[in-house]
């Protein structure tokens, strides 16, 4: 089944939209209550970071901040297009949770990290940080609070991480107990994430 999801979704844009559109209609019918999952556990803040959820005012500042990231930042990162149509698509399906990570300071956004889900139970995670801000345990949070939320909606949290990017695997294994659940081609690992026993908030 993951096989052919990915094979639609890239080859196939247009029948995607519309699996997209079903399943966030399935979603909200199976998952009524999972805003409320989503209010337990943000906003919070830790240092001078806010992690809260998108909002549409964030949607053309969110856009702007995706396609700035240099290459590097994005080889492993390429979940969805960055433009504010395809961003204000997503928001709008209630299968999506868009979240992100603003530098209270300076009111920039400091990263974005979103849980693609799915009726059948599953949560895929994906997240990036502004390179500003390396070493500040950004993805780690992003992780912790990803697996906290899919807990409290009863999902199991997933995601594909390259084998060439041991920086996310590493704060993936840091921040949950990470599960091996098979290799994909290209070099990706499918791996489940579940909430340490020892969880805290930020």
């Amino acid at each position: 089944m993951m096989t052919l999801l990915l094979f639609i979704k890239h080859r196939c844009p247009g029948i995607w939209r519309l699996v997209e559109r079903a399943n966030g209609h399935l979603f909200a019918l199976r998952y009524p209550h999972v805003g409320q999952a989503v209010s337990e556990v943000l906003p919070c803040s830790c240092d001078e970071f806010e992690f809260s959820t998108v909002t549409a005012d964030d949607i053309a500042p969110l856009s702007a901040f995706l396609n700035r990231q240099p290459a590097e930042r994005l080889e492993y990162f390429a979940p969805h297009p960055f433009d504010a149509k395809t961003l204000t698509r997503l928001h709008r399906n209630r299968a999506f949770i868009l979240m992100k990570i603003t530098h209270r300071p300076d009111g920039t956004l400091a990263g974005y990290f979103f849980l693609r889900c799915f009726f059948v139970g599953k949560a895929f995670h994906g997240l990036i940080a502004d390179s500003r801000f390396s070493g500040r345990g950004l993805g780690k949070a992003m992780w912790a609070l990803s697996a906290q939320i899919c807990r409290r909606a009863g999902l199991r949290m997933q995601a594909t991480v390259s084998e060439h990017n041991p920086a996310s695997l590493n704060s993936a294994r840091k921040a949950t107990e990470v599960t091996l659940i098979g290799k994909l081609s290209g070099g990706y690992l499918r791996i489940e994430c579940k909430t340490r026993k020892d969880e805290t908030a930020l």
